[in-house]
């Protein structure tokens, strides 16, 4: 809530009592036979007149504990500056940084809160639309998400804040003639930062295997570089690539590669295979520093995929979809698959309740 609100000119006195023999020190809320502290029920929303220090009036908001502080607005026509705890919510403080004054923020309606953080939810529910397909022998296509929900500006959420990383890998047909060696590499920009992971050598494996679960601290390749989920307001592009290889000494050559490109101030705490990356340029150079290694890898699952912005608030809510290639090597038929899912958060924008 910002507090450079206007002094509301609102005919109070014939509706609530004048209270000019109250003490104004500070903000002080009409009262009223409703018992909760206002002068009426509070509905979220809604504002009502209140009395500022000087006496004249201000204006409170409903927030999701209650009423707020008197806003109040000085001679000169600007919300002046107070410490918090002095019952008027003023210029220097919203209900992020003085809720006392200010009330608990109200949450964003789209999206999880991020006052305890975001964890990856239980359940996930399928969100089709991104899902990326080539099993019927067409060209490759991925989902967008384009049109999926209003512009951010329009909601009462602000940016959210998004973690997305694989689920699991399913080998449906191997593509060799026995078992199968494979990793896979994706990276992830908005156009301001990457990220960059690649997953753990997967041996062994036979056609029609059970899903690979993978390690969600090391599977995540969008706010794997943060605590908290990542801010996301920019178009997401992201690189889907798997790979066969003959013998284990090509993933470790990949993952050496990758290393020494990237360096230790892009590595990842708690994830020897991901790394986070201030300029899009330099993950770009990592991932083609470790294709360059792999020697023995060959190219099977590769796809490209942007996730538009206006389907960010909806991927908070804890979502799924499937990238799934498949194709002929060697006279034999592959299909690959990953489980990619999303979760994260988001606020309530100030003012917008």
């Amino acid at each position: 809530m910002k507090a450079a609100v206007a002094a509301v000119a609102i005919g109070v006195c014939g509706v609530l009592a004048c209270g000019h023999g109250q003490d104004t020190t500070a903000g002080f809320t009409p009262q009223s036979d409703a018992g909760d502290g206002g002068g009426g029920a509070c509905t979220a929303g809604a504002s009502q007149g209140c009395f500022c220090q000087d006496g004249e009036m201000g204006k409170q908001t409903c927030t999701a504990s209650g009423w707020s502080g008197c806003v109040c607005a000085l001679s000169d026509g600007n919300a002046g500056d107070g410490p918090c705890g002095d019952g008027v919510c003023n210029s220097n403080e919203s209900c992020e940084s003085c809720p006392v004054d200010c009330g608990e923020c109200m949450p964003c309606s789209l999206a999880p809160s991020c006052t305890n953080g975001a964890s990856l939810p239980a359940t996930l529910t399928p969100l089709d639309t991104l899902n990326c397909t080539d099993t019927d022998g067409g060209s490759p296509r991925c989902g967008v998400g384009v049109d999926a929900g209003p512009p951010i500006q329009d909601t009462d959420c602000l940016a959210p804040q998004l973690k997305i990383g694989l689920a699991d890998i399913r080998v449906v047909l191997n593509g060799v003639g026995g078992s199968l060696d494979m990793f896979c590499m994706v990276i992830a920009d908005d156009g301001h930062t990457a990220e960059l992971i690649i997953t753990p050598e997967q041996m062994g494996i036979s056609d029609h295997a059970a899903p690979i679960l993978l390690p969600t601290a090391q599977a995540t390749f969008w706010g794997q570089d943060t605590g908290s989920p990542k801010l996301s307001q920019f178009p997401l592009s992201i690189s889907y690539q798997c790979f066969e290889v003959d013998s284990p000494s090509t993933w470790q050559a990949v993952l050496g590669a990758i290393s020494m490109s990237a360096g230790q101030v892009a590595s990842v705490p708690g994830n020897p295979y991901g790394w986070a990356f201030g300029a899009v340029s330099a993950g770009a150079a990592a991932a083609q520093a470790g294709l360059a290694a792999g020697n023995g890898s060959y190219l099977r699952m590769n796809y490209q995929q942007t996730i538009d912005p206006s389907v960010f608030l909806e991927m908070t809510n804890g979502k799924t979809w499937t990238v799934e290639q498949s194709g002929q090597a060697d006279g034999h038929t592959w299909d690959w698959a990953l489980d990619v899912q999303s979760w994260g958060c988001s606020e309530a924008r100030q003012g917008s309740h």
